[in-house]
């Protein structure tokens, strides 16, 4: 594929579109931090009652990934740039403004949790929305026949991040492999006078990955008629004229979309969330959850190559099924693990419970790119991610006011029950508008094609 790139354009063209998914990836793994809240949160938590807030609980510590997860003003502001000035743009304007939030919450998180939200959760989620929603796209347009594939490998970077981060996090917090007291909490002042410190390496070791991906997060040479390009992308007389955003938005497609991500993540949060939380309860190492961590990663990055290669070749009506239930499932069992207290058990638990987390951020895109068209897939898909606001401020609320009252297992259980009304959704998805529609253009289109085949073999 040619570029006007002047950095892409010097490497061969066959090389070029796995420079843009390898760049892609380095620059992703800086801005997965989300994915080891769970893994810093006992040692934030622990640093605040310390230092702070002495009656700080666990659950109140779960804002602070609902920030990370994602805003949508991020997404959007993202996906504008991105369409406007190209991928690399929004990559470098939200890779600079992500590791500011990162770096300056050594300062924030001295004071209090609100500023610590601030930077860490407000300012560094911004700029890793407007990366993110730079990123994909970009990449995506490289690989227009393999736009699942293409898709999973980049947001595969964003989940492997914990896979590097998490340990390092403990390697610096707990060198020592300290353990929790009674309560849950470290009370080592060693420790904890080392956490506002792991946000100063952090945000070092982001620049550093962050200069050598970007370089090569460049445009193709194409052109992108936004007003005319049609929403099904055949030749069929079924279209949506001019395929605006509003229109997208307002279709029972999109909101039937919207609903099943809310559910979807909110079964994310509160699970990656409170997984190490959780297994604290029965488990003693702390370098054995902060393994945990890193070989879930490997599942969360990888399952998100798999199921965008699985999208591709199937349907997201299959693969997303598959997703949602085997995501209750593992909710419901979580309780069971705990019973049996078995620490290997408990990792295979978590790792199968990532690699749906991988699922759900890989195919949700897929979708995006099919029904709303490419030219609108940045923006469309910064409206959908919405939904993760939305699904983090229940998480939040649930974490809050629920898990004191009803606890761990039971809240494992609200979890699983996201699962299943996600699923009844992508049962019915077909039957929206805009799926109709392009199940009715795929119809036409195959017809044409078979019309076209019986002429030439007269």
């Amino acid at each position: 594929m040619d570029t006007d790139d002047p950095i892409l354009k010097r490497l061969p063209r066959g090389v070029r579109p796995w420079a843009v998914l390898t760049g892609g990836v380095l620059s992703m793994v800086t801005f997965g931090i989300v994915y080891t809240c769970g893994n810093l949160l006992p040692y934030l938590v622990s640093y605040f009652r310390w230092k702070l807030y002495p009656d700080m609980r666990t659950g109140q510590l779960i804002w602070l990934q609902t920030l990370l997860s994602g805003l949508p003003m991020g997404m959007v502001i993202g996906g504008l740039v991105e369409r406007n000035f190209g991928g690399r743009a929004g990559a470098i304007l939200g890779s600079i403004i992500y590791t500011i939030g990162v770096g300056s919450t050594f300062y924030s998180i001295q004071h209090s949790y609100g500023a610590t939200l601030v930077t860490m959760g407000v300012v560094a989620s911004v700029g890793s929305s407007i990366a993110y929603s730079s990123i994909l796209p970009t990449a995506q347009r490289w690989l227009p026949d393999n736009v699942g594939l293409a898709g999973g490998v980049i947001i595969g970077g964003y989940g492997c991040g914990a896979f590097i981060l998490a340990p390092l996090q403990t390697a610096f917090i707990n060198p020592l492999d300290y353990r929790v007291n009674a309560d849950g909490f470290f009370t080592q002042e060693d420790l904890l006078e080392r956490v506002p410190y792991v946000f100063i390496v952090m945000a070092i070791f982001f620049t550093v990955f962050q200069s050598i991906g970007l370089i090569f997060i460049g445009q193709p040479d194409e052109s992108i008629h936004v007003e005319t390009e049609n929403l099904i992308g055949t030749n069929s007389e079924i279209r949506v004229e001019q395929a605006r955003v509003w229109p997208q938005l307002r279709t029972t497609t999109f909101l039937v979309l919207f609903l099943s991500l809310t559910c979807n993540a909110t079964w994310v949060q509160l699970t990656s969330g409170l997984y190490k939380a959780y297994g604290q309860q029965f488990i003693d190492s702390d370098f054995f959850l902060s393994l945990i961590g890193s070989f879930s990663s490997i599942f969360n990055a990888g399952s998100r190559v798999f199921w965008g290669a699985v999208a591709d070749t199937t349907s997201y009506q299959f693969s997303m099924s598959i997703v949602c239930s085997l995501g209750a499932i593992l909710a419901f069992s979580m309780p069971f693990v705990k019973l049996v207290s078995s620490d290997m058990l408990y990792l295979a638990t978590v790792c199968l419970i990532f690699s749906c987390i991988g699922g759900t951020f890989s195919i949700f895109p897929y979708i995006t790119h099919k029904c709303f068209s490419k030219a609108n897939f940045s923006v469309m898909y910064g409206y959908l991610q919405c939904a993760v606001s939305l699904a983090g401020l229940f998480a939040g609320l649930i974490s809050t006011h629920a898990l004191p009252v009803i606890g761990f297992e039971n809240l494992f259980l609200v979890c699983g029950l996201f699962m299943v009304l996600s699923l009844g959704l992508t049962f019915i998805v077909h039957k929206t508008d805009l799926a109709r529609l392009m199940l009715s253009a795929q119809r036409e289109h195959y017809e044409e094609e078979e019309e076209g085949e019986a002429y030439n073999s007269i």
